[in-house]
Parts: C-alpha cells; sequence; structure tokens
C-alpha cells in the first residue's frame, strides 16, 4: 500500500510538472551582437606552443529557443572575429632577431563560424524575467588570418596563406532574458566557447598545425516570443 502511494505520489507529480512545462513552453527567436575575447594560449603573445595572439573582436549571434518552465531546447549560428596583434607579434621578430633588420608584420583577422544546438535549463520566469543556462555541442568553420613576415635583410622570414579547419565546438552559456511585452523583450548574454581546428601550413612540418582557440563573448539584443501567449 506504501509503495502503491509512493507512486501515484510520483505520477501527480510527474503529470503537474509536465502540464506547467506545456503551459509555460515558449519558442523564442533571439538576435544579439557584442564583443569576443581570446583567453589561454590562444590570446597568448610570446612565442610558444599553439600560441595564437588574437585580440578581442565582434560577434553577431542567432538563436531559436524552445522551453517550458525548467527545460527546452537551443539551437543557433554565431560569427566571431578576432584581429591578429601584429605589433606584439613584430616585437617577438625583434626580440628573436636581437635587432638584426627591420621586421614588418602584416595580417588579417581570425574568424570562425559556429553551428550549435544543445540543453537549456532554467528557472521560472520572476517579474518579466528568466534566467537560463545553455549547454551545446556542434560544429565550427574556422579560419586562420592570412601572415606574412619580412625582415629587410633577410627578406620574407614567414608566411601562413589564409586556411580554413573544420572542428567539433563546444560552448556554454548564461542567458538572461527580460520580457517588455508578452512578444518582445531584451537579451543579455555570456558564453564560454572551445575548438580546436586544424589549419595547412605549406612552409611547417607535416604541412599543417592545430590551434586550440578558446574565448568568452558577451552579447546583447533582442528577443521574439513566436509563439501566441498563453493565458
Amino acid at each position: 500500500m506504501k509503495k502503491a502511494f509512493v507512486i501515484l505520489a510520483m505520477l501527480i507529480l510527474v503529470t503537474a510538472a509536465g502540464q506547467a512545462q506545456q503551459k509555460f513552453r515558449k519558442s523564442v527567436f533571439s538576435a544579439n551582437a557584442g564583443v569576443s575575447v581570446p583567453y589561454s594560449e590562444f590570446a597568448r603573445n610570446v612565442f610558444s606552443y599553439e600560441v595564437g595572439f588574437a585580440s578581442p573582436g565582434p560577434i553577431i549571434e542567432a538563436e531559436y529557443l524552445y522551453y517550458g518552465r525548467f527545460i527546452g531546447f537551443s539551437s543557433g549560428v554565431g560569427y566571431s572575429s578576432f584581429f591578429f596583434n601584429e605589433k606584439a607579434y613584430r616585437s617577438e621578430y625583434d626580440r628573436t632577431l636581437d635587432g638584426y633588420g627591420i621586421n614588418e608584420v602584416s595580417a588579417g583577422n581570425y574568424q570562425v563560424l559556429r553551428i550549435m544546438a544543445g540543453l537549456t535549463l532554467k528557472v521560472p520566469q520572476i517579474k518579466h524575467t528568466e534566467v537560463m543556462l545553455n549547454f551545446q555541442l556542434g560544429y565550427a568553420l574556422s579560419v586562420h588570418p592570412n601572415l606574412r613576415v619580412t625582415n629587410s635583410e633577410l627578406g620574407v622570414i614567414n608566411t601562413v596563406d589564409r586556411t580554413p579547419g573544420g572542428n567539433p565546438v563546444a560552448n556554454a552559456g548564461l542567458k538572461i532574458n527580460y520580457w517588455l511585452t508578452d512578444r518582445y523583450g531584451l537579451s543579455l548574454n555570456s558564453s564560454i566557447t572551445t575548438t580546436e581546428p586544424s589549419f595547412g601550413d605549406a612552409t611547417g612540418p607535416g604541412g599543417s598545425f592545430s590551434m586550440l582557440m578558446n574565448y568568452t563573448s558577451i552579447s546583447a539584443g533582442f528577443i521574439m516570443n513566436l509563439n501566441k501567449p498563453s493565458l
């Protein structure tokens, strides 16, 4: 009898949670823009293994979220661009060559295009505000910038072509939505992303190299509830 009561109670709780989840279900589109900040080896500006010399750059994101009171699904696409720190890179060549000749560096930007999907966990909406955690996996197409180093005495001493590299990507983020109306609102986002693409390098050993690209992002934008709000 006691077991039957426990089972019945669990069924009632699960049913109530499911009904609450469905009642508060939302289908939301989100668009954001902000800044991506590299860290770890990707941001280092001294010669070492897998060093990136990357600097902060812009990010734009579009996301679709489908969720209830506590749990949901998210998918989206994001594009980040990171400036290459030419000044620090030239300083390292000046240090390495100990002032021999004059070094010139020209480089483009790192770029990352990622497509992801995953799980959303959230707390119930309080005073028009929702707080949620997103955990996503997906695929990223990363592009290494074209790079050329010239020394006045030695000529061209290093070149890397602009090459793409694809690899799995993982992301974890915090999202805060503030609803101005039943349909529209504002969004604030922060996240951590990691991917490790392999880039071709005809002049390097093995003809390619891997680079661990870790970066955080902070962005803001708008949200729109695609469903007619439930009353």
